[in-house]
């Protein structure tokens, strides 16, 4: 009879284990599954993050290079640039370069300023005679000075009886900080 007793005893051991190891499963294992798979959905996530804000880091230090090539730039112009005052004197270097390169200023006619948001546009219309290599290098001095010069029109005609000399009418602007409006 003893050998009976122990069986039920082993049966109603495993059964309380069994039935202990369900409790654990359902009330501790599964949840903490649960925790530990979002856990880890948010740990992706943050990972996703971190390899798009180093992207961003490269992106930015490049906008940053850029940023200080324009501001580069921007200086070099603005120390370049005419004041108000040296745009009045400018038709005066214009007629200069003429008669460095050996031609005859016929006549310079500036026009109305126009001002723009930061810059002010002063053109100017001229008329230089010459012959073709004096022309050429009157072009070439204007195209070598510092400051921001459009050629907006160019018209070259022979004149003279053999066509040795060379008639040039150009209009140009030349643009200049415009010191009521910009920073």
């Amino acid at each position: 009879m003893s050998a009976s007793i122990q069986k039920p005893k082993s049966w109603v051991l495993t059964v309380g284990i069994s039935a202990a190891a369900m409790v654990y499963a359902f009330f501790v294992f599964l949840p903490t599954q649960k925790s530990i798979a979002s856990v880890r959905s948010e740990l992706a996530v943050r990972r996703s993050e971190v390899l798009e804000l180093g992207s961003l880091e490269s992106e930015i230090v490049g906008l940053e290079r850029r940023v200080g090539v324009v501001r580069e730039t921007i200086g070099a112009w603005q120390s370049n640039s005419p004041t108000e005052q040296e745009t009045g004197t400018f038709i005066g270097i214009v007629s200069q370069l003429a008669q460095q390169a050996g031609a005859r200023v016929e006549r310079i006619t500036p026009r109305s300023t126009v001002n723009m948001a930061v810059l002010a546009q002063h053109p100017a219309d001229v008329s230089v005679e010459g012959d073709f290599i004096q022309i050429a290098n009157f072009l070439h001095r204007l195209e070598r000075r510092p400051e921001t010069i459009w050629i907006t029109r160019l018209n070259l005609t022979a004149s003279g009886e053999s066509g040795a000399s060379v008639r040039c009418e150009l209009s140009f602007t030349v643009f200049a900080d415009n010191p009521g409006d910009s920073d």
